[in-house]
């Protein structure tokens, strides 16, 4: 029960602070746009978009391995937590180091050749330090997850929030009619510094919630390695594949004859104003999965099948009525959403076409949080990349064709082939029994289970009948 309580609170506590980050981080935006006008955002942008790619590659699958690997630790008591935790770390600082120092050596080359503004090298200098603190937050996030120390690391988070918007307002003020690059270096070097702040709070909490000190050993790397290196892999390969298939797309619009200018827009409204009303919700839903994987982990420790089966059943059930609500209330109320938010109704059209595909989206979040839960995260990493290579596949091919209308299969193609294989191997690994009431085995294909079972004992009973018949005759 205390446990049970313990999830509610912290994803209760979890997607408030999502909440507050999103629209803290929408309103910043408003305000970097206004002081440095649409050339400097602009430049922004173009180096975030390199930046995150860096991140992705510093710190993929570092979280859920410290996660995964600290619920084993103190579930079975094998090895020493803090020797354990340390061997995430320095793993983590190697990983965001050498990333950090390809991106430093070669942010000259990377703004020439890639993003084509020799002015972004400056920034992405900048932003090279900060890489192997982004890294080792990571794994100090999984961490404190898996020992259930979320309010804390939340307030964290928030305070960096808080410390990157003053310190990037400063630096902002003091270069203040400077040049796009300039206000761009300022912007990262707020970001910089509030990386290695948060990292050093979370060093703090982590004196604070120290464990008691064993002579066991540390854990090896290969089980590190193990639950790492395939969500590193798919997240490595999946962030490759969209990068080329956003590039893709205006190129494919332009193929397409129609007018690529009117079908830009509406690529724009779909991404830049429908999306992001559509997954607003979703915070709830992405706290609750992050929560979802110690638990999962924990439980599979113990060999709880039962324990397991019964939560991803709930959770199944509960992410789909939450999901189903969400999609109906943004699919009635498109005009004054649209309107209230961006104070224009384009983007309807596109709220109502895709709000449909919101409670796939939702449960592919939670069903993808169970699976790496359950150790599966090998396949997670194959379904990603799937996924990832057959939209660049489609995009390749039906944007020419069919531009806007051919994007939105796209997305709605890519979406239910992701959700049926994760779902596909989760009930292959976990009794998911979605209507408890009716039945003992009532998974999502719990009719045909049904009609199987009950085929298969009347032919057994006709058999035996038959049997008898003959030895009585």
């Amino acid at each position: 029960m205390k446990n049970k309580y313990n999830i509610v609170r912290h994803t209760i506590i979890m997607t408030a602070v999502n909440l507050i980050m999103r629209s803290v981080s929408v309103s910043f935006n408003a305000y970097l746009t206004n002081k440095i006008g649409s050339d400097g955002i602009g430049l922004f942008q173009l180096v975030m978009s390199v930046y995150s790619l860096a991140i992705t590659f510093s710190s993929a699958g570092i979280r859920l391995a410290t996660t995964r690997l600290t619920v084993e630790i103190n579930t079975n008591n094998k090895y020493d937590i803090n020797k354990s935790l340390g061997l995430c770390l320095s793993y983590a600082a190697f990983t965001g180091s050498l990333t950090g120092l390809i991106l430093l050596i070669f942010s000259d080359y990377i703004s020439i050749s890639w993003i084509g503004n020799s002015k972004t090298s400056i920034p992405l200098k900048i932003l090279s330090f900060s890489l192997p603190f982004v890294s080792m937050s990571s794994a100090f996030g999984g961490y404190f997850t898996a020992i259930e120390k979320i309010p804390q690391f939340s307030f964290i988070q928030m305070l960096e929030q808080v410390f990157k918007i003053l310190l990037t307002v400063f630096l902002l003020n003091k270069t203040a009619n400077s040049s796009p690059a300039y206000s761009a270096a300022a912007i990262v070097s707020g970001m910089t510094v509030a990386e290695i702040f948060s990292f050093s709070l979370s060093r703090i909490l982590k004196i604070f919630s120290a464990e008691t000190k064993t002579n066991k050993d540390t854990v090896p790397l290969s089980n590190f390695l193990r639950i790492s290196l395939p969500d590193a892999a798919g997240a490595c390969a999946r962030n490759i594949l969209l990068t080329a298939e956003h590039l893709m797309i205006p190129k494919g619009f332009e193929k397409s004859g129609t007018d690529s200018k009117s079908a830009l827009s509406a690529y724009g409204n779909i991404h830049a104003m429908a999306m992001p009303l559509l997954l607003y919700p979703s915070a709830v839903i992405s706290s609750f999965s992050t929560l979802l994987i110690p638990e999962t982990a924990k439980r599979k420790e113990l060999g709880d099948t039962q324990g397991i089966s019964l939560s991803a059943s709930r959770t199944i059930k509960r992410t789909f009525i939450f999901s189903l609500v969400s999609s109906m209330f943004c699919f009635i109320f498109a005009p004054f959403l649209s309107y209230a938010i961006y104070k224009t109704n384009e983007a309807v059209k596109y709220i109502r076409i895709l709000s449909p595909l919101v409670p796939v989206m939702y449960l592919d979040t939670v069903t993808d949080g169970l699976l790496k839960g359950l150790d599966q995260q090998v396949y997670s990493m194959r379904y990603n990349i799937i996924d990832s290579l057959l939209c660049v596949i489609m995009v390749y091919y039906l944007l020419p064709k069919y531009s806007v209308k051919g994007y939105i299969f796209i997305l709605y193609a890519s979406e239910i082939i992701n959700f049926f294989l994760s779902f596909n191997r989760l009930i292959s690994v976990c009794d998911i029994r979605v209507f408890q009431a009716l039945s003992k085995d009532n998974s999502m294909f719990s009719g045909l289970k049904k009609y199987s079972a009950f085929r298969r004992e009347y032919e057994y009973r006709k058999y035996q009948d038959r049997k008898k018949r003959s030895q009585a005759l």
